[in-house]
């Protein structure tokens, strides 16, 4: 079970992480075009290979229904995008979809004005998300409800240990890594910062975190019924 658990830590990563843009909806000297790419793993219960052939949509978050910009991901899991920004930064998220997988949506922790090179997806299965929520984390996910997989970072992008999660609404059950891989009785984060956020009522959800002495800035993303949402929370 540990060796599953451990390759399930890789699975639910928050696919934001690294350096990119985003400044702000007022930044200054937004690019008329900004690049956004990435590489889009299949996560299937212990195994982990790249997902070629994967569908992925940019969207702004005050049109879901219009892409700004799509690309498909090559042999090696690998996509690349240019998205018009109108000189302003873009307020969005990714939308990944493949045959068989969850759709997967990536929100960065506040609108991109910048290229943006650390997009990376992961596409996971139903059965992933029973192990991780059910085994793991003793809180089996409701399909009619949404699950959100967070990476807590500090200002130099790296992950904070020590960290509490939390979401308005709240979700049934907040899991957490311990010793590398997620752990129903473990009460913030470890080392690799990740935290989970499982059965949250689906529609627009705003993610928090806590530790003393740092804070960090609230953002906003939509939990979709069964579905798996990555983002980001950072000072």
């Amino acid at each position: 079970m540990q060796t599953a658990s451990k390759a399930l830590l890789l699975a639910f990563v928050a696919a934001c992480g690294g350096d990119g843009g985003g400044g702000g909806a007022d930044a200054s000297n937004v690019p008329a075009t900004i690049t956004v790419s990435g590489m889009a793993t299949k996560r299937e219960n212990t195994s982990s290979s790249a997902a070629a052939g994967v569908m992925v949509s940019a969207f702004q978050t005050a049109d879901p229904n219009t892409a700004v910009a799509n690309a498909t991901t090559d042999a090696s899991g690998n996509y690349s995008m240019m998205i018009t920004t109108n000189g302003k930064a873009l307020d969005g998220y990714l939308k990944a979809t493949l045959a068989t997988f969850l759709d997967t949506y990536l929100y960065a922790p506040k609108p991109l004005d910048a290229d943006f090179s650390s997009a990376s997806i992961n596409m996971i299965n139903s059965g992933t998300l029973g192990l991780l929520s059910g085994t793991l984390c003793g809180n089996a996910q409701d399909a009619a409800k949404g699950v959100i997989a967070v990476l807590v970072v500090d200002a130099a992008n790296n992950p904070v240990a020590g960290a509490s999660v939390s979401s308005t609404p709240a979700a049934a059950k907040y899991c957490y890594n311990s010793g590398g891989f997620p752990s129903r009785n473990a009460t913030m984060t470890d080392t690799d910062g990740i935290a989970y956020m499982l059965n949250v009522a689906p529609g627009q959800v705003t993610v928090s975190a806590t530790k003393t002495g740092t804070t960090f800035a609230s953002h906003a993303v939509n939990a979709r019924a069964g579905t798996f949402t990555t983002t980001v929370i950072e000072p």
